[in-house]
């Protein structure tokens, strides 16, 4: 599953469709180049981007989680 959501929001959606215990194994940055990947950031949006974020913040503009839960 992919989607722009809070990592706490995320898991109480899981919870809230029926699994249990979810844990986070990793997070690690999604860095502007990574964005530049997918469709829903254009290439005017990643340039745009990279014009007003700092190296920094284009190092991390979000951060990918991987989840495990168990199916009640």
């Amino acid at each position: 599953m992919a989607g722009a959501l809070a990592e706490r929001v995320f898991v109480d959606k899981i919870t809230s469709v029926g699994f249990s215990a979810p844990e986070v194994l990793e997070r690690r940055p999604f860095r502007l180049q990574d964005a530049a990947r997918y469709p829903l950031f254009p290439p005017e949006l990643v340039e745009l981007m990279g014009d007003l974020l700092t190296p920094e913040q284009q190092a991390e503009v979000a951060v990918a989680i991987t989840v495990t839960a168990r199916k009640r």
